[in-house]
C-alpha cells in the first residue's frame, strides 16, 4: 500500500492540474463571449445608425449583454438582476453605470418596462 502522505500529495497535484485546466477553459469561454458581445454591439449600433468608436464601445458592449439577459428571461428582469447577470459572467460594471445604460436604452426605445409601475425590464 502506498504511503498515505504520498497519496494525498498526488491527489493535491491532480486537483491543482484540473483547476489549471478549468481556469484555461474559463479564459477561452470568456474570450469567445467577448467576441460574441462585441459583434452583437456592432449589430446594435448598425441598427440604430450609430458607429462604434472608442467613446461608445463599452456602452454598446454592455447594452448587448443587457439585451441578452433580458431575452433569456421570460418575465423580464429588475435592474439588480441584470447587474447580477453581468457580474456572474465576470465583468465588472458599476451599478450606477448600469442604471445609466438602462435609462439610455429606455429613452431610445430598445427596452421597456413590463407595466407602467413595474420594476421589470423587457426588450422592446
Amino acid at each position: 500500500m502506498p504511503d498515505p502522505d504520498t497519496y494525498v500529495q498526488q491527489l493535491e497535484a491532480d486537483k491543482a492540474a484540473l483547476e489549471a485546466r478549468i481556469a484555461d477553459l474559463q479564459s477561452e469561454v470568456r474570450t469567445i463571449n467577448n467576441l460574441i458581445y462585441r459583434r452583437r454591439s456592432q449589430g446594435l449600433a448598425a441598427s440604430e445608425g450609430a458607429a462604434v468608436n472608442l467613446k461608445n464601445a463599452d456602452r454598446l458592449f454592455f447594452e448587448a449583454m443587457i439585451l441578452e439577459a433580458l431575452n433569456s428571461s421570460n418575465r423580464g428582469l429588475r435592474t439588480g438582476e441584470i447587474h447580477t447577470h453581468i457580474t456572474k459572467r465576470g465583468y465588472e460594471l458599476n451599478y450606477n453605470t448600469l442604471r445609466s445604460y438602462v435609462t439610455k436604452m429606455r429613452d431610445r426605445g430598445v427596452i421597456k418596462k413590463a407595466t407602467t409601475y413595474s420594476y421589470y425590464w423587457l426588450p422592446a
